[in-house]
């Protein structure tokens, strides 16, 4: 019992200072080293601020490095050199396949140089300079000691070491079981104050509470201005890697909080702000002095001016636009007369450009009436309302005219064949015209008579 009292509390008491250490930590998320689902990729179907290559195929919720093919081989590079110096990366993958052994594995990196091809290391060159977090899962050396996860620090003179699984070239590794979970694995990488710290939450659930520490590396030496990439490879054996979420953050130490200012603070910051707005007001009145022709503008009585100034030409408008219309009615009543149909139409019009004005001249009159800035913007509303009255009045008069002009053209245009086509007071008269027409029609039926029955006397000698 003392023995388990004597684990609790160290438990607990490594529980305060993780939780104090993330309280202790201020993280800034960086977007151009980053990428997450669901709408992952562009219209083009590429990452932003990402270049893949080889098998890797980037759709809109996730990343497929590798297929479930044998001997591929694919990767994502981050294009922008990251210059900090802690950070922190949070990563969701899954390695999965049909087979209860999979490979070969996939690998997070931060080199110096983004490669632009692949390699013989989980799809990326040997002899890297940087930082390599490798999710082997395949077993090479046959200590049954994988899945694991391991750190490899590189400067360029190690050729990663595939028949041991790198046992002798990792900094930090751990056997952790994330292959074929039922949710993605979340592993969470930071590197703070030269210390490396792995958690990983193998995919079994999906709460935060169920990571666990991987590692953790103290003096560790990674330069700054390096790549961020992933990549992955298959072998004889072969599994699908994906990965959903790739999230950079910067570690700051948090500021201290702002502390309430004391009372001889505040009365200083108010006396200073009263001596800066008095010297303000006496240097608008001297400027206001030598300078009387000029009026200060941003006032509401400027407002108020520019506002109706914009009504009045508003209604300008109109007016003149009922100006036209009704000298275009006088022209279309002087040639109109003769047509009672018209002269109807025509008085409907004047009637609706009557109805127009008096509303035109109530809106002026409520408009000229108020007397402060929101009541013209009442107003105005309601001008807006009977404004859309006003112009399906003006479509249905545009019609009116338009068809009123076309029937009077017609009927000119009749009235000069019909002219045409009378004859003259000088020449033959509608009685010697029709008589005329009736003798032609006499003869054409005596004609035909006659020609009928010649052909009935030749048709008996037959």
């Amino acid at each position: 019992n003392e023995y388990k009292s004597y684990l609790r509390m160290i438990l607990l008491l490594l529980i305060n200072v993780v939780a104090g250490f993330e309280d202790a930590l201020h993280k800034r998320f960086e977007y151009k080293h980053s990428f997450k689902g669901p709408v992952l990729t562009d219209s083009a179907g590429k990452v932003p601020f990402w270049n893949a290559g080889g098998s890797c195929m980037p759709s809109s919720d996730s990343i497929r490095v590798t297929p479930s093919i044998r001997s591929k081989q694919g990767w994502i590079w981050n294009t922008n050199q990251y210059v900090g110096t802690n950070w922190q990366v949070e990563l969701s993958l899954k390695i999965h396949g049909r087979g209860k052994i999979g490979a070969d594995g996939m690998a997070m990196w931060f080199v110096q140089e983004a490669p632009t091809q692949g390699g013989s290391v989980f799809g990326a060159p040997n002899n890297w300079r940087g930082l390599a977090i490798i999710f082997d899962s395949f077993d090479n050396d046959g200590k049954h000691d994988n899945p694991s996860v391991s750190a490899v620090i590189n400067d360029g003179s190690i050729a990663f070491d595939h028949g041991k699984d790198g046992k002798g070239q990792a900094q930090g590794s751990c056997v952790s079981s994330f292959r074929n979970r039922p949710h993605p694995t979340q592993v969470r990488i930071r590197y703070y104050n030269n210390i490396l710290t792995l958690e990983i939450n193998t995919g079994i659930t999906v709460r935060d509470a169920d990571y666990e520490e991987c590692f953790s590396i103290p003096n560790v030496k990674i330069p700054p201005g390096g790549y961020f990439g992933v990549s992955a490879a298959t072998g004889a054996l072969a599994d699908d890697h994906d990965i959903s979420r790739f999230m950079v953050y910067s570690l700051f130490e948090k500021m201290d909080e702002a502390k309430p200012l004391s009372d001889e603070v505040k009365a200083k910051i108010l006396a200073d702000y009263e001596k800066y707005d008095k010297d303000l007001e006496e240097k608008k009145k001297k400027y206001r002095e030598k300078h009387p022709e000029k009026e200060e503008v941003g006032t509401v009585e400027d407002e108020q001016n520019l506002f109706y100034k914009s009504l009045i030409d508003y209604q300008v408008k109109l007016a003149e636009r009922f100006e036209m219309l009704s000298s275009e009615i006088k022209k279309l009543e002087l040639s109109s007369k003769s047509s009672s149909s018209d002269s109807a139409e025509l008085s409907g019009i004047k009637s609706s450009i009557a109805n127009i004005e008096k509303q035109q001249s109530a809106i002026v009159k409520q408009l000229s009436s108020s007397t402060s800035l929101d009541t013209a913007i009442a107003e105005i509303s309601k001008l807006q309302s009977k404004s859309a009255g006003l112009e399906r009045d003006l479509k249905t008069i545009s019609l009116a005219l338009s068809s009123t002009q076309g029937l009077l053209k017609e009927l000119q245009s009749r009235k000069t064949h019909v002219c045409a086509a009378l004859p003259s007071s000088t020449g033959i008269s509608l009685v010697h015209l029709v008589s005329v027409i009736i003798i032609q029609t006499s003869l054409l039926i005596g004609y035909w008579v006659w020609r009928h029955r010649l052909e009935d006397a030749r048709k008996k000698f037959f």
